[in-house]
């Protein structure tokens, strides 16, 4: 549960309806649509070939929107759903999510996920004024935050290998800790995938060792872009993590705390004898990068980092970072060569970090 001024249930003002409180035929309309139906069928639902994810994210925005409308024009509710979304009350809820103090960012994300159901809604409505009216917002961003305090990934990565040096001079549980707090930040920083799929790892589906050499493997279904996501396990952490497996898994499994649970295959496990959950990974990194830097590191900014890093360090091949950090590429007709270059991609970030010795003469 997150908390401060706006933990669950503080801000009505700012929830995302679920459906099963969406009007009747709100909820039909997008179930319809996220339903698979016959792929030789014309009328195939709209966003069955979407993620789950990409689904949640869409529906949790328009039940922003469901939210909103139900403060501020409650009446509204009783029209059909294309007809309540409207260029007026989209600049209203554009200025509502403003006050509330929403970062640009968000009123953005705000905008396309009403965009794409809105399209569920009516298909053949034109929903133009809201690209434009995020145009407007794009145009007008203020940060919400400085990343003035980013760090580069050699300096995240050094903080990664000194917790995991440190490890070896601390009793068994602290030891645990360190070890997997400094190699999951270490990881982070030569693999930056997503805070999900670095939290989701699992051993001998997603980690697996192929004869003595470990991969990282990453189905459709589990990545944003729904596709396939292979890369090696850092050479460097390869120690690491054998030391991780066979001793400080192991006592972290064997915990007996408060929130333990059947920690089954899960690569990185809490203190209480449980998987380490998302926001608890988050809340590690944060921890441990406020203790050393002065400043909070959030795992997203883990992947800034590698395309900063990139960027000075190598700016030649600074659009590498595309397929280094899984985004489908720079533009789509590069979608191709961000597949076969995914591999490379990775390997020439790992060089960045670790150059190979000058030949002394």
């Amino acid at each position: 549960m997150s908390g401060g001024s706006y933990g669950r249930g503080k801000a009505p003002e700012r929830a995302c309806l679920k459906p099963e409180f969406w009007p009747d035929a709100d909820r039909a309309l997008w179930q319809a649509a996220t339903t698979p139906g016959d792929v030789l069928d014309d009328c195939v639902a709209a966003r069955a070939d979407h993620s789950a994810a990409s689904n949640r994210k869409a529906e949790s925005g328009y039940g922003r929107w469901l939210t909103f409308l139900g403060g501020a024009c409650p009446e509204t509710l009783a029209l059909a759903p294309a007809e309540r979304i409207t260029v007026a009350r989209a600049r209203d809820y554009v200025r509502a999510l403003q006050d509330l103090g929403n970062a640009s960012q968000t009123i953005l994300a705000r905008l396309q996920e009403l965009g794409e159901v809105a399209r569920v809604m009516n298909p053949a409505g034109n929903w133009a004024f809201l690209n434009r009216l995020a145009a407007r917002v794009r145009a007008s961003h203020k940060p919400a935050r400085s990343k003035s305090h980013l760090q580069l990934s050699d300096n995240l990565l050094g903080l990664g290998l000194d917790l995991i040096v440190q490890a070896t001079s601390t009793n068994d549980l602290d030891a645990a800790r360190l070890h997997r707090d400094g190699l999951i930040i270490a990881l982070l920083t030569l693999v930056p995938i997503p805070r999900k799929n670095l939290a989701e790892l699992q051993i001998g589906s997603s980690v697996i060792n192929f004869s003595g050499r470990w991969r990282i493997i990453l189905d459709k279904s589990q990545t944003k872009t729904r596709q396939h996501h292979e890369t090696d396990w850092p050479e460097a952490l390869v120690e690491p993590l054998e030391a991780y497996l066979a001793c400080h898994r192991p006592l972290l499994t064997g915990r007996n705390g408060r929130w333990a649970s059947d920690t089954g295959d899960a690569l990185w496990i809490s203190s209480d004898g449980s998987p380490l959950t998302q926001i608890a990974l988050y809340d590690v990194i944060r921890k441990r990068t406020k203790a050393a830097f002065g400043t909070a590191i959030n795992p997203h900014l883990f992947r800034d980092a590698a395309a900063t890093t990139l960027a000075i360090a190598d700016p030649g091949h600074v659009r590498i970072a595309a397929p280094l950090l899984g985004h489908r590429s720079f533009a789509t007709t590069e979608r191709h060569y961000r597949q076969a270059h995914a591999m490379e991609a990775h390997r020439s970030f790992i060089d960045v970090i670790f150059p190979e010795p000058e030949d002394k003469p």
